[in-house]
C-alpha cells in the first residue's frame, strides 16, 4: 500500500477525533467555567447521552450493514458524506450558548445540541470504521495505516488542543465572545479535514464482492443469528472486557488534563501547550518504530508491553507539582496507550474476519452496535465519573483557588479512575485467543477476500473455496 493510498484512509476518522476533542473535552470546561453550568449538571447530560447511545448505537450498526452498496454513489462512504453537515452544526452552535440563560435552559439546549451531533457521528463512525477494514484488508495495511491516522490525528486535534489550552487554562483570554469566536477557527480547520476523505476517498464495487450483508433482510430471525455467531465467539468476550476498561477513561483524557493543568499544577497556558504537544511530538516520533514491534511479537503481546509505561506514567500523576513533571507523565502515559491502540486496530479486525470466516458475512456495523449496547453504561459514562468525583470532593468552578480536597479530588478523577481500569483489562486481555500465528492466518484470509484492488501485496487468483 502507498503512502497516498495509507495517508487517504487514515482521514477519515481524524476529522470526527477532532469534533469529539471539542464537543466532548473542551466544550465540558468551557460550559463549567465560561458559560457557568453546574459540573453536576454536566454530568447528568452525559448520562442522558450515553442512554440515547445504548438505544441507537444498536440500530445504527444493523442499519449499516444490512444496507445496500448503490452503483454510482456506494455504502460507507456515501453515508460518511451525508452526515458531516450535521456534525458540523452541532458543533457550530455550542459556541453559542449565554451565560445570562437560566441553568436549566443552558442544560436543555447543550444536551440537544450533543444529540444532534451524536446521531450523525455515530453513523459517520460506524461507517468510517467499516469501510477501513475493508479498503486496508491487512493486519500489516491496518498497522501501518494506523500510525498515519495517529499522526494525522493528533496534529489536526492539536489545533483544537492548543485553542483549548490558550483559552481555558491561565487567564489570558476571559471574554466569552472572544473564546466562542476562537473556536469557530477551529470548526473551519474541522471542516476542512471532513472534505478530505468526502472529495477524495472512492467507494468501488469490489469492496463489497464478498461477505457484504446488503442483501440480506432486517428480520428479527436474521439479527438473532448474527447476534448469535458473535456472542458464541470467545474473542469476542475478551475483547469486549478489554474494551469497556483498559483504556475507557483515555476518551475523555484531555478534559481532565485541563483540569489537572488549571486547577491542580495551575499553569499558564503556554506551559499547558507545551506539555500537550510536547509528549505527543516524543509519542509519535516513535510510533513507527512501535508500529514494528507490533508487527514482530504480535499485537496482544504489544498490548502488555504498553501497558507497562502506561500505568507508570498515570502513577506519577498524583505526585507531579510542575507543568514539565506532568509532561514527562504524559510522554509515558501516551506512549503505552497508542502502543495499545495501533495493535488494538489489528486484533479488533481480526475478529471480525474471524466472524466473517466463520458464516460468510462481514458484520462490522453489528459488532459496534453490541459493544455499544453492552459497554455504553461503563465506557460512555467516563465524563460522568469524572464531573461527580470532582463534585464530590468539593470542587468549585467559580473559585480562583480550589482546596487542597478538590485538587486531590481532581488527581483521582484523572490518575486513579484510569489506572483501576486498565487492571481490570490486563485480565481481560488473558482469554484473548488470539496469537500471532492466529492473527496472520485471519490476516490473510481477509487479504484474499478482498481481492486485487486494495491489497498491498501481490495477489493470487481466487479458487472458488476461497471464494465460498
Amino acid at each position: 500500500m502507498s503512502f497516498k493510498q495509507r495517508f487517504l484512509l487514515a482521514t477519515p476518522l481524524p476529522a470526527t477525533w477532532m469534533s469529539n476533542v471539542i464537543i466532548h473535552n473542551v466544550y465540558v470546561k468551557f460550559y463549567t467555567d465560561v458559560i457557568g453550568l453546574d459540573p453536576k449538571y454536566v454530568g447528568w447530560v452525559y448520562l442522558a447521552f450515553n442512554i440515547w447511545n445504548i438505544l441507537n448505537d444498536p440500530v445504527f450498526g444493523v442499519m449499516l450493514d444490512k444496507m445496500k452498496y448503490r452503483p454510482g454513489r456506494g455504502k460507507f462512504l456515501l453515508v460518511m458524506r451525508v452526515t458531516i453537515p450535521f456534525m458540523l452544526v452541532g458543533i457550530v452552535a455550542m459556541a453559542w450558548s449565554s451565560p445570562s440563560w437560566p441553568q436549566a435552559i443552558i442544560l436543555t439546549v447543550f444536551l440537544l445540541e450533543l444529540f444532534l451531533f451524536d446521531v450523525a457521528s455515530t453513523f459517520y463512525m460506524i461507517s468510517a470504521v467499516s469501510y477501513g477494514y475493508l479498503a486496508a484488508p491487512t493486519r500489516e495495511d491496518r498497522i501501518d495505516v494506523e500510525v498515519v491516522k495517529s499522526w494525522v490525528g493528533n496534529i489536526t486535534s492539536a489545533v483544537a488542543t492548543i485553542v483549548a489550552t490558550q483559552l481555558l487554562v491561565g487567564d489570558a483570554i476571559t471574554e466569552r465572545t472572544t473564546m466562542a469566536t476562537m473556536l469557530m477557527g477551529v470548526v473551519l480547520v474541522n471542516a476542512a479535514l471532513y472534505l478530505i476523505p468526502a472529495l477524495l476517498l472512492k467507494d468501488p464495487p469490489e469492496l463489497y464482492e464478498n461477505g457484504d450483508a446488503g442483501n440480506e433482510a432486517v428480520t428479527w430471525a436474521q439479527l438473532k443469528v448474527d447476534a448469535k455467531s458473535i456472542l458464541s465467539m470467545r474473542a469476542f468476550w475478551a475483547w469486549f472486557g478489554y474494551g469497556i476498561t483498559a483504556l475507557a477513561p483515555m476518551g475523555m483524557y484531555f478534559t481532565a488534563f485541563l483540569f489537572l493543568m488549571d486547577h491542580v499544577i495551575r499553569s499558564s497556558g503556554t506551559e499547558a501547550t507545551i506539555t500537550d504537544v510536547g509528549s505527543m511530538v516524543v509519542v509519535l516520533l516513535l510510533l513507527p518504530l512501535a508500529a514494528r514491534m507490533i508487527k514482530r511479537v504480535g499485537s496482544r503481546t504489544a498490548i502488555y508491553i504498553g501497558f507497562v509505561p502506561y500505568l507508570g506514567g498515570l502513577a506519577a500523576l498524583f505526585f507531579v507539582t510542575q507543568w514539565w513533571q506532568v509532561l514527562i507523565s504524559y510522554i509515558f502515559i501516551m506512549g503505552g496507550r497508542y502502543i495499545m491502540t495501533t495493535a488494538g486496530v489489528a486484533l479488533e479486525g481480526a475478529l471480525i474476519d474471524d466472524n466473517e470466516r466463520l458464516t460468510g458475512t462481514r458484520k462490522t456495523g453489528s459488532f459496534a452496535a453490541l459493544r455499544a449496547l453492552m459497554s455504553a453504561p461503563i465506557t460512555g459514562t467516563q465524563t460522568t465519573i469524572f464531573m461527580w468525583i470532582i463534585a464530590a470532593y468539593g470542587y468549585n468552578q467559580n473559585a480562583d483557588v480550589q482546596s487542597e480536597t478538590a485538587q486531590w479530588g481532581i488527581r483521582i478523577a484523572a490518575a486513579g479512575v484510569p489506572i483501576l481500569f486498565g487492571l481490570l483489562g490486563i485480565v481481560a486481555l488473558f482469554f484473548l485467543p488470539y496469537s500471532k500465528k492466529v492473527e496472520a492466518d485471519l490476516s490473510e484470509f481477509s487479504r484474499v477476500r478482498r481481492g486485487d484492488s486494495t491489497a498491498s501485496i501481490p495477489q493470487k487468483p481466487l479458487s472458488s473455496e476461497e471464494i465460498a
